[in-house]
Formats: structure tokens, sequence, C-alpha cells
């Protein structure tokens, strides 16, 4: 299909790739994060430019998957974004494996993202195991604990100092379980998430 994958290595791939990303999760909550906007990528690309991918065709951006530094051992998927019209050509498979790969100069022991109902398939195939993360801005996480599942507890976390999150482990998606809990607990928000331990045989 003749494109190219490289890293964010200037101002004006920043752009294109950005550009894409809008497009892509418009009308989604994540453009407007802070965590998401452009100045926060441009501050990352100064040191970690190698951890943002792009790719290309004839000069323009067709697809992007940039990672952060969470900590010293965990490296997060926070975009992952395609063209429409380049989509189910194996673009995006071939930038997580590239990403992934880079990953292992920094000693990155696990790969995590939060995915979307529609892509979770595709994660799967991909080797990342899928856990359930619960939270809310609400509820306690002793409060989200009262309903009870039977699914073991990866972890709680009070993100930003005022979510309470959640995550359980879960073989599988499970909607009616999803369901369950932004019934019980009005404003809580539930997404699965991913996680792959970096091989590095």
């Amino acid at each position: 299909m003749g494109y190219g994958i490289n890293d964010v290595s200037s101002l004006q791939e920043l752009k294109k790739s950005f550009n894409l990303f809008k497009v892509v999760f418009k009308g989604r909550p994540i453009i407007d994060n802070p965590e998401y906007s452009f100045e926060k990528w441009e501050e990352r690309m100064e040191k970690y430019s190698d951890l943002m991918l792009f790719a290309s065709k004839e000069d323009e951006v067709i697809g992007l998957v940039f990672g952060r530094l969470m900590d010293s051992d965990n490296l997060t998927i926070a975009l992952l974004a395609v063209d429409e019209n380049y989509r189910r050509t194996g673009i995006a498979k071939k930038m997580i494996h590239a990403l992934e790969e880079r990953a292992k100069k920094y000693h990155i022991k696990t790969i995590s993202l939060g995915s979307v109902e529609s892509a979770e398939k595709f994660y799967v195939k991909m080797g990342y195991k899928g856990s359930l993360l619960v939270q809310s801005q609400v509820h306690s996480i002793d409060e989200l604990f009262s309903l009870k599942t039977g699914h073991k507890v990866s972890f709680t976390n009070i993100y930003d100092g005022k979510v309470s999150q959640v995550c359980l482990e879960l073989d599988e998606s499970d909607r009616k379980l999803q369901k369950k809990y932004e019934s019980a607990f009005t404003g809580c928000y539930t997404q699965m998430l991913f996680r792959k331990i970096v091989n590095y045989d």
C-alpha cells in the first residue's frame, strides 16, 4: 500500500497527526481532556518522540499511535487512530507492534490502554488481557465495592485526588455488569482496559 511508520519528530508532523486525532475522536470527551491537548503532546515529543508514531502515505498522515510513560514500568497507549479510508488494512497492528518494540528501550514491563467497545476484539487478538475499570467522581471506593460481583480486584485508586477507581479482572467483556454498575451508581463510568506484559525474549 506504500505507507511508512515514523516517529513524530517535528512540529509539522505533530500538527498533522493531531488533526487526524481530532477528526477520528470528534465529539468524544477525550478531545477536551487537558492531558491530550496539543501542548501536552508537544511537551512529550521533546523527550519521547520515539513513543509517538504516525503512519503516512504521500505526505498525508493516515494513522497514529501515541504512548505515554506513566511510570518507570508502565506505558499507556493513549491514542490510536486510523483514517477511515485506510482501516482494516493492518496499519493499526503494525503501529502497535512498532510501539511495543520502542517500549523495550525504556525497559517497560507492561503496556496498557482503554478501549472503545468496537476495538476490544482487536486488542485481544493483539495479545492484550482485559479488565473492567469502574470509576466515579461521586462515589467512594467502598461504595463501588458494595456491588458484589465475585470478580478479583486488580487494583483500586483515587485518580487525580477525586475519581474513585476499581478495576476488576474479567476473562471477557461483560456488558450486563457494566450496565449494572452504571445503573446502581448514577454518574459512574465503566470501560474495558487492556494490558500486555512486554516480552524481552
